[in-house]
């Protein structure tokens, strides 16, 4: 368990990984919001941003930006049951469908496994088909339910990636 995970940002070229400020926060905070799961589940783009800005110990909150343009964003959270959490991956609607998500997930597995990480977890939303689908095309499997995790009345999905071959 690697309690003080680094992302490498140089495992990310030829995209740019960036910490989280407080303008990122609030770009995505407010593009966040409005759809879903968030919009379904409450956040309100000040939450959002101070969840993402938040210095919280050990969480590593990075952006990604593709050229010019800020696109995504994920936080990672080391030494959970035997490798990071996945808490947050967001690619703002403008840039989905180009394969950001699925780089993003590519490389922070690379990196993990370079880590000696045995899993990637995440957790989704049950409504949120899309992102379950998504998930399980990077190599996820759902292996746990979680009602009213986030919000009564709604159930998460808890998703691993086995990194290591045990």
């Amino acid at each position: 368990m690697n309690e003080s995970l680094a992302i490498d940002p140089s495992r990310f070229q030829p995209l740019t990984l960036l910490p989280m400020n407080p303008a990122r926060a609030a770009l995505f905070g407010a593009n966040l919001a409005g759809i879903d799961p968030w919009l379904r589940l409450g956040y309100s783009p000040v939450g959002l941003a101070r969840y993402l800005s938040a210095n919280d110990q050990g969480r590593q909150t990075l952006a990604l930006q593709d050229g010019e343009t800020t696109a995504a964003c994920f936080t990672v959270r080391p030494g959970w049951l035997r490798g990071p959490l996945l808490e947050l991956l967001a690619v703002l609607p403008q840039h989905q469908g180009r394969g950001l998500g699925k780089e993003i997930i590519r490389r922070l597995a690379d990196e993990f496994r370079r880590q000696g990480e045995a899993n990637l977890w995440t957790i989704s939303s049950e409504f949120n088909v899309s992102a379950r689908r998504f998930y399980q095309r990077q190599g996820f499997d759902e292996i746990g339910v979680l009602p009213d995790l986030v919000r009564l009345g709604e159930t998460e999905i808890l998703l691993r990636l086995k990194l290591q071959v045990v």
